[in-house]
Parts: structure tokens; C-alpha cells; sequence
């Protein structure tokens, strides 16, 4: 027999239920739209913080003579403090209230506009390059893979190496191919002719060119450029150009948008796991008061036309005009109009992307420093007593570069990997984990979004979401304390402090193989 309680509850539940899955109905036709907003928001994070893979202090420094490839440089990057956790907010929300009364001031936002995508074709360009030519270079190895592999009757992969000096695709066991596509692409015929110009432009997006630039004795530059590096640089300055001061379709804005989040996440830093969840606690908190409780976030972000956010369009219910209308027609007149009327745009903020996205980078790079943590803990029995103080010593691997030869990758078959292709592939636990949370907290903020029909603050749902897979994760797998005491600052002593916490989870042995470098703990 149901209680009165039990009928207040479903009282209750039953209108919220209903209303929700009205809503629901109501988002189908958004479903391409969100989707495109969800995968946009995921790929320059997915991106970016494979991009900022360099060597983490449970590595050795690598042997180029033995490896033939140097090791990635780090960039100048921004290192986080808690102390930051308390001025992001602040200098966050002091910008936001100048740009908001300087809105309601100037009544009309142009001039505005005009001085500020200055500003940001200035910084845009530099963000632009960079993104441009990574992906230039990415597409290179597909296109133009040094290695690829064939399958074989009953046997390994056939492996192909590329000699374009010779024009030519090799294998150990002498076999050649003038094909200069890969993979089952190299059975085209292409004709002499046509392979040459492909093997030709292949070294030509290959082949670095010396730069020597100097004004005077004063200023002077040396330094290496490839083909794709002034293609990357043409494309740059076009988008940039045009985008400031030709049109700013919603592509255009994207694109930059995709930059700026691109180079933000490899130049900045939580330093450590606590430091990156205060800083996000703090965000998460000033997102909430600046969207629920005041104007100004929704009015500063749907007034200023600079690439501060991504736009995704909505479905606007107007009927297309049959082709070959006449532009002074009147249905192409009636079209315009309802576009004008209707078409509306979906934005997601940068900082919906840079801020979390900040946190699974970081997540990827410890995942990397456990895993070679983790190779040298299983060689505790290369361990020995260091004879001049008495402690113990850690066998660390030799780090190879975990970023880039994704053609590689991709054409080669996984049984066929060098050891080079090998050392890119590496248990991702907590990336996976907290892009998963990304996403359910980003499916949620839209859920919301088309519940309450009004602006959500994305953090709201985002911080939890990668907070509690990224801090789940480690509490799961007992690598709390590993993930507690993990530090990507620059700091000498701090790097020690490091050392030795791995140094005490090891144990000593008895003998020690030749050709290991050894680091020890003084």
C-alpha cells in the first residue's frame, strides 16, 4: 500500500520526468550540432596533450647516436602555482567586469571589436603557425610515411623503408619498390613520370633548407626551415588576414579558436595534481557566480566577435532556395530574412576547453612517467648498492620520443613496430579516464542547457567530471600517493624529492647488466 510520502515523491518526480524527456524530444534535431561541439571541444585537447609529451623525470636522457632521432625540447612553459588558484579568479573576473561596463559605455561594441581582433591577429598568428604546421607535418607522415609494412602469406609483415635518394622502398631482405605510396596505395599505377614528381615532393616537404638572417651585428638568426614550415606560414597569414579584416565566418573563428587552445595547452602547466585541482576548484566556483548570478559572461561572450569561443550552427528551419536563383529574387530575399530571424549559433567558451583540458594533458604525462616509472621498477634486479654512499641506485630506461609518426603508425602493422613505433604506444589510464569524464560533463552541460534554456556554466559540470576520473583513477589503482607526490616543476630540489620517492619503492639486487645508465639519488 503506497504511503503519502511515497505519492508527494512521485508527485513530484513524475512533472521533472516529463519535462525532461520533452526536452530530450526537443534536442534531436540538435544532435548533429552537439555532436560537432563535443568533437570539437575534444580534439585540440586529444591533440595538444599528445603534442606536450617530452621526457619525464623516470626516464634517462636518450642516446641519439643509438636511437637516430633527438630528443623533443620542452618549450617555455608556464608552471602553475597554488597561489594561482586565488589570482585566476580575480584577474579573470576583473577583465570580464572592464570588458562588460566598457560594453554598456560604448553602446556600439565596433570599435571594440576592431582593437581587439588586432590584438588577437597579432597573438593568432604565431598560435596559427604552430597549429598549421603540426598538422601539415602529421599529414606528411601519412602521405609520406618513412616505414610502412605489406602483409605477408603465413609469415611477419613485409617491412618498407623509404630511400628517397634512390626513389625507392626497401626491405631488409633486399626487395624493392618504386612506388612512393604506401600500403596497399603502392599497387597504383602511377607511371614513371607521376611517381617521380611524388618522390620530388616528397623531399621537398623533407628536405630542411639553413636560414641566416641578420641585421647587422646586432640581430642574427640561424636556423632550419622546411618546405611545409613556409606553406604553414602562407596559410597562417592568410587565415589570419582574412579573418581580421575581409569576413569572420564561423569556420575561420573556429580554426583560430582551435590554435589558441592548441598552444595554450602545451605552454601551460599544472605542475602538480593538488595545484591543478585547486586552481579548477577556484574556476569552477568564479564560472558559477558569472553566469547563474550576473550578466556579464553571457553579454561579454555574445557581443565581442573575436576568437575567444567556438561557434557550431544550429538548424534554422529555412527552406534553401532552388540553385541558380537570382540573388535579387525574392526567395532569395525570404531566405535571408529568415536566416536573419532564425539562425542561431551553439559557442562553447576557450576556457571550457583550456581549463580541463590543462588537467588531462597533465593526466597524459604522468601516464608516461609511470610507464617508464613502472620499466624501471620492474628491473629491481639491476639495481645495485651505489658503492661510494651506500644507497640504492635505479636503473632508468632510456626515454624515446612518445610524439609524432602517426603515418607511421598507422601504415605499419603492430606485429611489425620497431622499437622507435613501440616506444610511442603506452598504457593511457588516466587520459582515457578523465577525457571520458570531460565528455560526460560536457553531454550534461547540454543536457542542462536544453532543460533550463539558459546559458550554463560549463565548469560546473566539467571540473567534477575530470576531477573526480582523474583523483577516482588513482584512488582505484592505489597510486595515490605516486600521484600525490608527482611534480613536473623545474625546481632542482623538487626533481630530487622525486627521485627519491621512486628510489624508496625500489629494492637492491645483485648485479648490474652493461649499456644501463644509472641516476643516482645524491
Amino acid at each position: 500500500m503506497a504511503t503519502s510520502a511515497d505519492t508527494s515523491l512521485a508527485e513530484l518526480l513524475i512533472p521533472l520526468l516529463n519535462e525532461v524527456m520533452q526536452a530530450l524530444k526537443e534536442m534531436l534535431p540538435l544532435v548533429p550540432t552537439y555532436s560537432h561541439l563535443v568533437a570539437s571541444a575534444v580534439f585540440p585537447i586529444y591533440t595538444a596533450a599528445h603534442a606536450s609529451l617530452t621526457r619525464p623525470t623516470s626516464a634517462a636522457a636518450p642516446s641519439t647516436a643509438e636511437f637516430g632521432e633527438q630528443e623533443k625540447k620542452p618549450e617555455l612553459i608556464e608552471s602553475l602555482t597554488p597561489g594561482d588558484a586565488l589570482v585566476f579568479p580575480l584577474l579573470a573576473g576583473g577583465i570580464l567586469a572592464s570588458l562588460y561596463f566598457l560594453l554598456k559605455w560604448l553602446q556600439d561594441p565596433y570599435w571594440l571589436n576592431t582593437l581587439l581582433s588586432l590584438y588577437f591577429a597579432w597573438t593568432g598568428l604565431f598560435f596559427a603557425f604552430k597549429f598549421l604546421r603540426d598538422v601539415l607535418y602529421t599529414v606528411r607522415s601519412f602521405v609520406f610515411p618513412s616505414t610502412y609494412s605489406s602483409a605477408a602469406h603465413g609469415r611477419l609483415p613485409v617491412v618498407w623503408t623509404a630511400e628517397p635518394a634512390k626513389r625507392l622502398y626497401t626491405t631488409a631482405a633486399g626487395l624493392q619498390t618504386a612506388s612512393p605510396l604506401p600500403g596497399f596505395l603502392r599497387h597504383l599505377p602511377l607511371g614513371r613520370r607521376v611517381g617521380g614528381w611524388v618522390w620530388r615532393a616528397g623531399r621537398a616537404f623533407s628536405t630542411p633548407a639553413a636560414l641566416h638572417l641578420g641585421i647587422g651585428s646586432v640581430v642574427t638568426v640561424d636556423t632550419s626551415i622546411t618546405l611545409v614550415d613556409v606553406v604553414a606560414l602562407v596559410g597562417a597569414c592568410a587565415i589570419v588576414g582574412v579573418h581580421t579584416f575581409v569576413a569572420k565566418p564561423w569556420y575561420l573563428t573556429n580554426f583560430l579558436g582551435f590554435s589558441f587552445s592548441y598552444g595554450a595547452l602545451q605552454f601551460m602547466t599544472p605542475t602538480t595534481g593538488w595545484t591543478g585541482t585547486l586552481v579548477l576548484g577556484a574556476l569552477f566556483v568564479y564560472d558559477i557566480y558569472f553566469v547563474f548570478f550576473t550578466p556579464m559572461m553571457v553579454t561579454v561572450a555574445t557581443k565581442l566577435d573575436v576568437p575567444i569561443k567556438l561557434l557550431f550552427p544550429q538548424p534554422d528551419g529555412c527552406v534553401l532556395p532552388p540553385s541558380g536563383s537570382a540573388e535579387d529574387s525574392a526567395v532569395i530575399q525570404a531566405y535571408r530574412e529568415c536566416l536573419a530571424k532564425k539562425r542561431a549559433m551553439a559557442m562553447l567558451g576557450l576556457g571550457d576547453i583550456v581549463v580541463p583540458g590543462m588537467m588531462i594533458a597533465f593526466a597524459l604525462r604522468f601516464d608516461l612517467f609511470l610507464h617508464y616509472h613502472q620499466r624501471a621498477r620492474k628491473s629491481t634486479t639491476e639495481t645495485v648498492p651505489s658503492p661510494s654512499n651506500g644507497k640504492a641506485e635505479i636503473v632508468k630506461t632510456e626515454y624515446r620520443s612518445a610524439t609524432g609518426a602517426w603515418g607511421e603508425r598507422f601504415w605499419t602493422a603492430k606485429t611489425a613496430w620497431s622499437d622507435r613505433l613501440r616506444a610511442k604506444s603506452f598504457r593511457k589510464r588516466y587520459f582515457y579516464a578523465t577525457l571520458v569524464g570531460y565528455v560526460g560533463g560536457l553531454v550534461v552541460t547540454l543536457v542542462a542547457l536544453q532543460v533550463m534554456q539558459h546559458g550554463q556554466p560549463a565548469l560546473l559540470y566539467l571540473v567534477p567530471g575530470v576531477l573526480g576520473m582523474f583523483w577516482g583513477t588513482a584512488l582505484v589503482t592505489g597510486e595515490l600517493k605516486t600521484l600525490w607526490n608527482y611534480s613536473e616543476a623545474e625546481d632542482d630540489q623538487k626533481i630530487k624529492k622525486l627521485v627519491d620517492f621512486s628510489i624508496s619503492l625500489l629494492t637492491t639486487a645483485d648485479n648490474l647488466p652493461p649499456k644501463k645508465q644509472l641516476v643516482s639519488d645524491d
